[in-house]
């Protein structure tokens, strides 16, 4: 069993301008399954990526656009492998992701 408390949760640079993480749980590396939240500031862009995994995303907060998608809070999307897409927040935005497998960027 893993608890993870809002309270007591960290959050550090995800290496982009604009976005924060918050890891849950992982195995494998990046490339292996887990789960984390993200922050995204108003404009944060993340490059258009492809999926080696499954992934499945459930907006908490804020308006994001995911490909052709917008993901408004309380929205979810799943993506399959070798499913593709980047990434802008619309608004601040706040959403967990729980993935198998990691991504390749494309751009």
């Amino acid at each position: 069993m893993i608890l993870d408390r809002q309270a007591a949760r960290t959050w550090e640079s995800a290496g982009y301008e604009g976005m924060q993480i918050s890891n849950v749980w992982n195995v494998g590396g990046e490339h292996g399954d887990g789960s984390f939240f993200l922050k995204f500031a108003k404009g944060t862009c993340f490059p258009l990526h492809e999926h080696n995994g499954w992934e499945q995303i459930l907006m908490l907060e804020g308006t994001i656009r995911f490909g052709d998608v917008i993901l408004n809070a309380g929205d979810t999307l799943l993506l399959d492998t070798s499913d593709s897409h980047d990434a802008q927040a619309l608004t601040d935005a706040t959403f967990f992701v729980a993935h198998h497998g990691g991504i390749t960027l494309v751009a």
